[in-house]
Formats: C-alpha cells, sequence, structure tokens
C-alpha cells in the first residue's frame, strides 16, 4: 500500500491518473483540464444555475462579538431565486431544489487551500460528487451539472479535500440540501412556513469567541469534540411556534459527536424520514422516546406543539449516553490508557491530520478537549406562541417503493483501527485505488456487511456511501443498551452508525457508473485515512 502524507498538492500531481479515471467513467474520451477550469459533464440547460464561493469571513454567533470562519455564499444567476435561501450564523445558505430539476453550480475557491464540494446523499455522476481527486487550487472553480434524482428529503452539502475535511467543517463550511418532490405534496405535511431545519453542532472557543479546532492526538483519536451547542450556526439557539403540527428537519454537522435527541418534556419523537426519502405507508410513522443521530445523519420528524399551553417552553436536548468508546476500552484492556499504550508515538497522524486546515494556527498544546461524547447537553430551546390550536390530518405517506432486485454480488467490510489508524478491511485511503472487493455493479442488489471490529482502539463509526442510496436489512451484536432504542433502521439511507462487535448488513443498487467513496463521517477519522473507493459498473481500474 502507497503510504499518503496528505498534501492535496501531490493529489494534483496525479491529474492524468485522475481523467484517465474520469474518461472511463464517462465511456469516452476526455481532455484535460486545469484545476482552474474543471468540470463535470454538460447536462444541456439548466433550469437553475447557482454560483457557489467558499472564502473567509466572520460571523456573529455569539452576541456582541465577531467569529472568524469560512462560509459558503451563493447566488442565482438563472432560475427560481428561491432556490438558495440564506441561513443564520456562519452557515452555507441553504440550497432548497426539485425533483427533476437541471442544476448547474458554478463553485469557486476563495480559500488560501485546496477545496472542493460533496453532495451528502445526492445521486450525481461521480464527476460531480466532489472526489478529493477534484479539489481545485485556491483560486480555482469547478462546474457541476445534474439532474436532481433523488425523493424529497433532507440532505447536505460541505467540502470533501484529502485531510482536510474536518477543519474545513469545523470552520464553517457546510449548508443544507432540500429536496421537493411530488409525494412530499401529495402527503399533507405541515407547509413551508410550519418547517423548521437544525443543523446541530458543538463547537470550542476561547475567550475571544474564536473557534479552536486543536489537534491532540486524542482529537485525532476520538474526533474533534465541543462542550458549545451551536444551531444553524447560532449559539444558544430560541424559536417561536405557532400551536400546530411542524415538520422539523434535523442534521448532525458535527465531527464527531453523536447525539441522542429527545423533548426535556418526554414527549416522544415522530419521525417520517432518514434524510433520503418519506418512509412508505407500510413503514408508517416511528414514534422513538429519543433519536440518535450520528454525524451527518439526517432525521425528520412532525411535532405537534399544539399539545402544549401557550407561553410554554420545551427543550430540544440530547440525553447523556454512556460514551461506546470507554466501554469498548474497557473490554479490550480494562482502561482506556491501555487501547492508547504504546501507540503514541505514531498512529492516525500520518495522514495529514495535523493539518490545522482552515483554523491555521488555532493554539498550541493539549488542552481544551471539550465535552466527553455522551454528555448531556441543552441544543434549542422552543416558546410555544400564544393563540388557538390548529389541527391537522395525519400524513398519508407513500406507497413503498418497488424492492430491490438483487443480485449475487456479496460484499463484506471490517471497520476498526490499526494500533491508532482507522481501516476499512486492514487499509487506508489511496487516492486512485479500487480493491476486487470494492467494486460493485450497476442496476442490480448488492448486500454489504459491515462488521464493528473490537480490537485495539475500538469505537463507534458512522459510515458514509457516496452515490447511492441503500436499506438496512439487518443489524445484530452489541449496540449499547442505552442508545438501541433510538437506532433509526427505517426507510432508504445513505449514513448508519456501527458499533463494536456489530454487523450491519445493507442493500444497495448502484445507478451511477464510476468511482464514489466510503468512509467513517466522522471527519477526524476520514481525514486520518479511514476512507477508500468503491467503483460501481464495468472498467474499473486495477484493484489497489
Amino acid at each position: 500500500m502507497k503510504g499518503r502524507s496528505g498534501a492535496v498538492s501531490g493529489m494534483l500531481e496525479s491529474s492524468r491518473r485522475r481523467d484517465v479515471l474520469r474518461a472511463a467513467a464517462a465511456g469516452a474520451g476526455a481532455l484535460w483540464l486545469p484545476s482552474s477550469a474543471r468540470s463535470a459533464p454538460a447536462a444541456g440547460s439548466p433550469d437553475i444555475a447557482i454560483r457557489l464561493t467558499a472564502a473567509p469571513g466572520v460571523a456573529s454567533i455569539w452576541p456582541g462579538a465577531k467569529t472568524r470562519v469560512l462560509r459558503y455564499t451563493a447566488t442565482v444567476p438563472k432560475g427560481r431565486t428561491d432556490a438558495v435561501r440564506a441561513s443564520t450564523g456562519y452557515l452555507g445558505p441553504t440550497l432548497d431544489l426539485r425533483q427533476g430539476e437541471r442544476v448547474r453550480i458554478e463553485f469557486a475557491n476563495g480559500l488560501d487551500e485546496p477545496t472542493i464540494v460533496h453532495w451528502h446523499g445526492m445521486l450525481v455522476p461521480a464527476v460531480a460528487d466532489g472526489h478529493p481527486m477534484d479539489a481545485v487550487r485556491p483560486g480555482g472553480a469547478y462546474r457541476y451539472e445534474f439532474t436532481v434524482r433523488n425523493p424529497g428529503g433532507t440532505y447536505l452539502y460541505h467540502p470533501h479535500p484529502d485531510g482536510r475535511t474536518g477543519g474545513q467543517v469545523y470552520a464553517g463550511l457546510a449548508g443544507l440540501l432540500i429536496v421537493r418532490d411530488a409525494a412530499e405534496r401529495a402527503a399533507g405535511l405541515p407547509p413551508l412556513e410550519r418547517e423548521l431545519c437544525l443543523a446541530i453542532q458543538d463547537r470550542r472557543v476561547d475567550g475571544d469567541r474564536e473557534l479552536q479546532y486543536k489537534r491532540s492526538m486524542m482529537d485525532d483519536m476520538t474526533g474533534v469534540l465541543g462542550d458549545t451547542p451551536v444551531i444553524n450556526g447560532t449559539a444558544d439557539a430560541r424559536f417561536t411556534v405557532s400551536r400546530a403540527t411542524w415538520r422539523l428537519r434535523f442534521a448532525n454537522v458535527s465531527n464527531a459527536r453523536i447525539y441522542r435527541l429527545a423533548w426535556s418534556d418526554g414527549r416522544p419523537l415522530h419521525v417520517i424520514s432518514a434524510g433520503s426519502g418519506l418512509f412508505s405507508r407500510v413503514e408508517g410513522v416511528q414514534t422513538r422516546p429519543y433519536v440518535v443521530l450520528a454525524p451527518f445523519q439526517r432525521i425528520e420528524i412532525l411535532e405537534d406543539f399544539a399539545m402544549r399551553e401557550p407561553g410554554a417552553e420545551v427543550s430540544l436536548v440530547s440525553q447523556a449516553f454512556e460514551d461506546p468508546e470507554s466501554m469498548s476500552g474497557r473490554t479490550d484492556t480494562g482502561t482506556m490508557g491501555g487501547t492508547m499504550g504504546g501507540t503514541m508515538g505514531g498512529g492516525i497522524t500520518g495522514h495529514g491530520a495535523m493539518n490545522h486546515g482552515a483554523m491555521g494556527g488555532a493554539a498550541q498544546g493539549s488542552g481544551m478537549t471539550g465535552n466527553a461524547q455522551g454528555e448531556a447537553m441543552t441544543l434549542a430551546r422552543f416558546v410555544i406562541a400564544r393563540g388557538s390550536p390548529v389541527g391537522s390530518a395525519p400524513p398519508l405517506l407513500p406507497e413503498p417503493e418497488p424492492p430491490l432486485r438483487m443480485g449475487s454480488t456479496r460484499r463484506h467490510t471490517l471497520v476498526g483501527f490499526e494500533g491508532m489508524q482507522g481501516t476499512l478491511n486492514g487499509r487506508r485511503f489511496e487516492m486512485t485505488a479500487v480493491a476486487a472487493d470494492e467494486r460493485l455493479p450497476l442496476g442490480e442488489g448488492t448486500e454489504w456487511t459491515f462488521e464493528g471490529d473490537t480490537n485495539g482502539h475500538a469505537m463507534p463509526h458512522p459510515m458514509h456511501i457516496h452515490g447511492v442510496r441503500f436499506r438496512i436489512i439487518e443489524r445484530s451484536g452489541r449496540a449499547p443498551a442505552d442508545l438501541r432504542e433510538g437506532l433509526v433502521d427505517t426507510g432508504y439511507q445513505d449514513t448508519f452508525l456501527i458499533f463494536p462487535g456489530e454487523r450491519v448488513r445493507v442493500a444497495m443498487a448502484p445507478t451511477e457508473a464510476g468511482m464514489f467513496m466510503y468512509h467513517c463521517h466522522n471527519l477526524e477519522h476520514e481525514d486520518g485515512g479511514m476512507m477508500r473507493n468503491c467503483w460501481f459498473g464495468p472498467g474499473a481500474p486495477a484493484a489497489g
């Protein structure tokens, strides 16, 4: 296996290899273009054209203070102007698209380091997916063109450069992407004025209210955990809601934190989507006492605030739970210190993990580790407006989609750590490598089993597969008792959480040809090399 330093400059030197792969994915020869003008292939005149820029900025996250951030900004030179909605705080604008629309996005890199944009959960051509090989230099640009094929749901966009994703997201580069379709319109869901998106993050700050992205060895191992909740880019979030049923979209946009979402007054959550399309009427609304949301998972719920008294206040909280990592540490060695013993001199920092990325010179030293995984947090407060309650009918969820046409392909991936390095089947990220067991056929169902390793530095991992929707068909093993009831495995998904000792089987049928990625979405693990390529369809490069 080739060594990787994490430097994107080396990646850009492999442009000829990159173009060979892109040509194979497209099934035709392609002209080489410099990074300042690379693009996804044209798909006809777009219905909507968006100009999206990533650049440094400042934001008012806390009253009376300005915080340096990185942020996305966007304009709409062609098409519906409501396709872009401004956000609060430092998050990028919300992109509001409709199924079937042809979209062109002209992305400009105003950072002082390479970056690229990934459309998390979206079904787009491989060249439009935001692979790290397509990262553009400072001052460069990239054109994306795709037709919106996803069902109505809550998706995300964020950077995906090799070894720098965690720092860039932490500094502010992320945004919501909403898709709307006919099934949603027919379901009788609350109107747009009773729809609320909550992008949930945790951050660490210093006395000057500057974000602190310290990269101690513990941060690389566990992922960066903050002690301050930030919702939609704003601290101490408060919302006033009418006494009616609301559609709430929750997205975990944290680098590493897992949330156990619940209402402070004990009312259950009524889940209608895991992000990639409404549940079917056969699956029904999923009622849970709490919901577990791992990094970059999304859920949608219906909440009837008419059930509470006018003027009342209720909080969205993350309930306390035992850190699954500390539990697995005791299983293996008796203490977490034992897990780390003898490995402190090397490990995950070898894949660019000590690159401070967007936060530049964020403080030296090992302090400020943030709240531990599983600590209780109050995330946002909701005040019930005065007025008469408004009644609503239950949603008419759509008919089930046809079942996948399953083929004979089976895949297995062991998710774990070797020493302090995250691996997938013992491998780490190589820019263009695709192993034989990382190739999947197009148009027929593949069953892919992921197994959580219990050896070494065992901990939970949110696994994301680019370019497909999948169903979780079985979860077996040792999910922690205080999280098990909140795992929502219903419906189509693109990200799932796996614990040490668990086996999770998913079924998918890729529809887009070419090279995509699968990886742990703990961003520090991803930056540390816990990421691999997978190839959908014929024409894959030589096995890596």
